[in-house]
């Protein structure tokens, strides 16, 4: 029951025990006072008719008359007169009742009253005895319309009382509504604080809260830090801080396999083949030096965030630049920048750079692509420089007019004719039961009627500014889906989607109207865009998440670190990033930065799901560290 139900029962009980009280009071005083004033009024009408009757000749009809006058005049109940010996001379009685009144208010409140007695002289003998008794029903009339009146009063004053009760309540509780609200928070582990109330209760209250959220804070920001600490443990190179040498190649084996990657990308390494004779010359220190520098040099000429550069041995480095627009122009710039970060002006020498860049097609193996990039680096050897090896593939890296022309018309024709949809993988726990089916994006070439997969198309709708469309239209077929299937659906938003609020808006409204499929609904949104566009992230969850859908981060695995930011936002899942799940059962670092990573996770109220998983091994390994739920290859929907 709420406060302001519990406010007005307490005025209605306190008002009507009030009324009761007030009533009995003003009734009894009342009685008191009317039953005087009958009393009276019995006893100056008795002797003012006595002394009238006693001026006149006693003559029978004379005397009736009188005092049938006076009974007619007076509001009497009765007039009686009566013979010194007893008998009744003359009477006048009224039957009237006080039919405006309630019966129950008549026996509650008897009006008894003594009757006026005065005699009749006839000169100097008694003539008779005079009893006069007054009409009460107009005493019980404005008795009950006095005690009508206190009770109107009352119900208004319980209805001011209430109202303003009310008001004051809400005033004094609105801090605790910000207290409901942060308890509710905190027990759907989002550990966030409010400002404290000047109510001193609700003072103590939130400051006890605002604490534990504080120490919990504290505490996700010390084991991220620790999570962080133990991922570049595990996959950085502990020099140069780019990544080692098997964590890279996981990470190029998961953007060949990964539909949402780009169609292709160009592998780059590069080695410093006199490296042996630079430790003997310079020493160990400066050489560490020279090696900082040339991955400094490498992260200068490809800041943007999906190259990775990584460091395969002592002397050779590589960068995967997926989806680089110019080849040359990148390996001119790379091979540039290394060479002027390890030149010594003081000298006339330099040092040999060599560096070959390998092209590759979504889905190659990483086995060709590394031969490719061999087979160049040899090249690169033998010419003294820098070489490219293609193989086989002619890949247009600066798409000419009418290829984007093209690929325009084609992904306009599809938005309009509807032709955008999605496949469907499960995400299974351990037990086997399905969490969701993944959706990734589907679309269908008009003219061969053939689906092309999300990494065709979304480089070049990202190109071509269409990707908020294809969102969209994503949305709209997984509306329709949903409605028709029981299972619950994850479909991917870009992260130009959930920087607009238009769009943001248009998801709200279409599914604040479908309150059961928005509850069936699961969003995946790319990790850095939680931490790169904050502001924009959060209104987006928080617009979603009121009507019941489930968000998370996919990709997870780069920015660990800063996982503790999130505590206030309440995400529903992570799902790791498969490079980092990759052959897990045989990679004990990557174990122990899990395990940590799902204690963290749990501890926020978020499932882990590990995506792109291959084997039964590596399921059996992610079920001891604590996952929740795995996709991937091996996991098929019994």
């Amino acid at each position: 029951m709420s406060l302001t139900k519990q406010l007005w029962l307490a005025i209605a009980a306190i008002m009507t025990i009030a009324f009761g009280i007030s009533f009995l009071v003003s009734a009894w005083s009342a009685k008191t006072y009317l039953e005087d004033q009958l009393r009276l009024k019995n006893i100056d009408n008795a002797n003012s008719l006595a002394l009238s009757m006693s001026q006149i000749e006693k003559d029978p009809v004379l005397i009736e008359l009188l005092i049938s006058a006076q009974f007619d005049i007076g509001h009497y109940q009765s007039i009686r007169l009566t013979s010194p010996t007893g008998k009744v001379m003359v009477e006048q009685m009224s039957d009237a009742v006080a039919d405006t009144v309630p019966a129950w208010f008549v026996r509650l409140i008897p009006l008894r009253t003594d009757p006026g007695v005065a005699l009749v002289q006839d000169g100097w003998r008694q003539y008779g005895k005079l009893t006069v008794v007054s009409q009460n029903r107009y005493a019980y009339q404005a008795l009950w319309r006095g005690n009508l009146r206190l009770l109107y009063w009352f119900l208004f004053s319980a209805f001011v009382s209430g109202v303003i009760g009310t008001v004051i309540l809400r005033a004094i509780a609105r801090p605790l509504k910000e207290v409901v609200k942060q308890a509710e928070a905190i027990g759907a582990r989002r550990f966030i604080t409010i400002k404290e109330p000047r109510t001193r209760e609700f003072r103590s209250v939130v400051r006890a809260m605002n604490a534990l959220s504080g120490q919990v804070r504290g505490m996700l920001d010390e084991e991220s830090a620790r999570l962080e600490q133990l991922r570049r443990d595990a996959q950085h190179d502990a020099l140069t801080g780019l990544l080692n040498r098997e964590h890279f190649l996981k990470k190029v084996q998961s953007e060949l396999e990964d539909e949402n990657s780009p169609p292709a990308g160009a592998l780059f390494i590069l080695r410093l083949p006199e490296l042996i004779q630079l430790n003997r010359q310079l020493g160990r220190e400066a050489t560490d030096v020279l090696l900082k520098r040339v991955a400094g040099a490498l992260e200068e000429s490809c800041p943007d965030e999906p190259c990775l550069i990584g460091r395969l041995n002592g002397a050779d480095f590589a960068v995967l630049a997926p989806d680089v627009e110019s080849l040359d122009e990148l390996t001119q710039k790379i091979y540039a920048r290394v060479r002027l970060s390890i030149s010594d002006p003081s000298t006339t020498s330099e040092h040999t750079v060599l560096l070959g860049a390998a092209v590759y097609r979504h889905d190659d193996p990483i086995s060709q692509v590394l031969s490719r990039a061999d087979m160049a680096l040899n090249r690169a050897e033998q010419e003294g420089g820098s070489a490219v090896e293609a193989g086989e593939l002619n890949v247009e890296w600066k798409p000419a007019a009418s290829l984007v022309a093209a690929w325009e018309v084609l992904i306009e024709t599809a938005l309009n004719l509807k032709r955008v949809q999605f496949a469907t993988y499960p995400v299974l726990n351990g037990k086997g039961e399905l969490i969701h089916y993944e959706a990734p994006a589907r679309m269908q070439i008009i003219q061969s009627s053939l689906w092309m997969s999300a990494q065709e198309f979304m480089p070049w709708s990202s190109r071509l500014g269409l990707t908020e469309r294809i969102d969209e239209a994503v949305f709209e077929h997984s509306l329709s889906w949903l409605e028709e299937n029981d299972g619950p659906l994850c479909i991917n938003v870009s992260p130009q989607s959930v920087c607009d609020p238009m769009l943001t808006s248009r998801y709200y409204q279409a599914l604040k109207h479908h309150p059961q499929v928005a509850k069936k609904l699961w969003i995946d949104i790319p990790e850095f865009v939680a931490y790169r566009h904050a502001r924009e992230f959060r209104v987006f969850c928080e617009a979603l998440k009121s009507l019941g859908c489930k968000i998370g981060l996919e990709h997870v695995g780069n920015q660990i670190c800063h996982i503790g930011e999130l505590y206030d936002v309440g995400l529903d899942y992570l799902k790791i990033d498969s490079a980092i799940i990759r052959d897990i059962d045989q990679n004990p670092g990557n174990q122990t930065f899990l395990r940590g990573l799902c204690t963290i996770s749990h501890t926020m109220g978020m499932m882990t799901i590990a995506e792109g998983v291959l084997s039964q091994r590596e399921v059996g390994c992610l079920q001891e560290l604590g996952f929740d739920g795995m996709t991937g290859p091996a996991i098929v929907l019994a």
